[in-house]
């Protein structure tokens, strides 16, 4: 993979994280206790049960590789 490649996902995975941060509350309220995948500052799919997800990812044709999947829920985790 070239270099070029590689930053460019880093700073897309960056972006998408930021995103994901800043709008926390509104995708708690949309999709509490679930996996969301998201890639481009959009969720692509969710689901409770993440080899549910990945399922459902694959049917899609999507890559899995390329994306960034976080369990969201108004339960705090303390880990």
């Amino acid at each position: 993979m070239e270099t070029q490649n590689i930053v460019q996902m880093l700073i897309s995975g960056r972006n998408d994280l930021e995103w994901f941060n800043s709008n926390l509350s509104s995708l708690i309220s949309r999709f509490n206790n679930q996996f969301i995948a998201f890639k481009d500052e959009s969720v692509l799919d969710s689901d409770s049960d993440l080899n549910n997800l990945m399922t459902k990812l694959k049917q899609k044709g999507i890559d899995t590789s390329n994306i960034l999947i976080r369990f969201v829920s108004k339960i705090k985790s303390i880990l």
